[in-house]
C-alpha cells in the first residue's frame, strides 16, 4: 500500500473513531433524564448518597432538563447532601436554590434546612461564632418574610437556640477574663449579657460575676497605668540621647492621655459597681454573694 493511501486510511479511522465517541445531543439529553430519575428514585428510597451521585450527573447535563426538573433537582440534591451531613455543600446548595427560587412552593422549607445546616456546622462555644450569627440573621430574615409559615415554631426555636449559644460563648470568654485578671474587658461581657440576652442567663449568676468585676476594675487599671508609665520613661530616655523631640513629645503626651483614661474608667466602673450593688440587694437580698461583694467593695477603697 502506498504511503498516500496510507494516509487517506489513517485519516478515515480518525473521522471514524472521532464521530463514534462524539454523543449525540439525542443521547445526552437521554443520559440525564436517566440520572435526574435514578437520583430521584433514590431519594425517595432515603438512599441520600446514592442521590447525590446521580444528581449531580443530572446536573451536568441541566440544559436537556425542563426547567421544573431542574428546580426539584436542586433542592433534592441540597436536602440529599444535608442527609448525608455535608453540611457546607448544603449551604451552597441552598443558598442558590433560594436566590434562584424564591417563590418555589417549598421555599421555606429550604430556610429551614438552611438555618439547620449553619447550626450544625457552628462549632463549640469557645470558638468563632460567625455561623451561629448567620442562623439567627437567615431565621430573622425568614420571619419577616414568611411571618404565617407553619414553620414559624421551629425556627423561632433554632433563633432561641443560636442565641443560648451565643450566651454560652460571651460567658465562657468573660469567665476566661475574669480568671485571667482582665477585670476591665471581663466586666464589658458581663455587662453585655445583661443588657442583650436578659431572659437567657442566670441574672443573679451574671450581675454577682459583673459586680465583682466592675470593683476590681481599679486594680486592673493600675496595672495598665503602670504599663504607660515605663512606657514614658522609656521615651524621656530617648530624648535625653538627642532623638527627634517632636516626635518622642507627642508619643508622650498620648501615654499620658492613656493614664487618664484609665483613671477615668476605673472611677467610673467604682461607681458602677456602687450602683448596681444595691439593684442586687432590692433584687434577690442579702445573701451570700452580696455579702462577698460587700467584703470586696471594702477591701478595694481600704486598698
Amino acid at each position: 500500500m502506498g504511503v498516500r493511501k496510507k494516509l487517506f486510511l489513517l485519516c478515515g479511522l480518525a473521522i471514524l473513531f472521532t464521530s463514534c465517541g462524539k454523543k449525540s445531543g439525542a443521547e445526552k439529553a437521554r443520559e440525564a433524564r436517566e440520572a435526574y430519575a435514578k437520583g430521584v428514585k433514590l431519594f425517595h428510597q432515603g438512599d441520600y448518597g446514592g442521590a447525590i451521585e446521580y444528581l449531580r450527573k443530572a446536573e451536568g447535563g441541566m440544559a436537556y432538563l425542563s426547567p421544573d426538573h431542574i428546580r426539584d433537582l436542586k433542592f433534592k440534591l441540597a436536602l440529599s447532601l444535608y442527609k448525608e451531613e455535608k453540611y457546607e455543600d448544603a449551604i451552597l446548595e441552598f443558598e442558590d436554590y433560594i436566590t434562584y427560587y424564591p417563590t418555589a412552593p417549598n421555599i421555606e422549607l429550604a430556610y429551614l434546612y438552611l438555618i439547620n445546616s449553619y447550626l450544625k456546622i457552628s462549632p463549640d462555644p469557645w470558638r468563632d461564632q460567625s455561623y451561629t450569627h448567620k442562623a439567627i440573621e437567615v431565621a430573622q430574615k425568614f420571619l419577616q418574610m414568611f411571618p404565617d409559615s407553619k414553620y414559624r415554631p421551629q425556627i423561632e426555636e433554632l433563633i432561641d437556640k443560636a442565641k443560648r449559644k451565643l450566651v454560652k460563648h460571651h460567658y465562657l470568654i468573660a469567665k476566661f477574663y475574669e480568671e485571667y485578671g482582665y477585670h476591665y474587658p471581663a466586666a464589658v461581657r458581663f455587662e453585655y449579657l445583661l443588657l442583650t440576652y436578659p431572659n437567657l442567663i442566670n441574672t443573679q449568676d451574671l450581675y454577682f460575676h459583673y459586680i465583682k468585676n466592675l470593683l476590681l476594675v481599679p486594680q486592673y487599671a493600675r496595672q495598665k497605668e503602670e504599663y504607660w508609665k515605663k512606657k514614658i520613661d522609656e521615651l524621656k530616655e530617648e530624648l535625653s540621647k538627642g532623638k527627634d523631640k517632636s516626635y518622642i513629645q507627642r508619643r508622650i503626651e498620648f501615654y499620658r492621655s492613656q493614664i487618664e483614661r484609665w483613671k477615668r474608667i476605673a472611677q467610673n466602673s467604682l461607681q458602677k459597681a456602687q450602683e448596681n450593688l444595691k439593684q442586687y440587694k432590692e433584687r434577690f437580698g442579702e445573701d451570700r454573694y452580696y455579702k462577698l461583694l460587700l467584703k470586696l467593695k471594702k477591701e478595694v477603697i481600704n486598698s
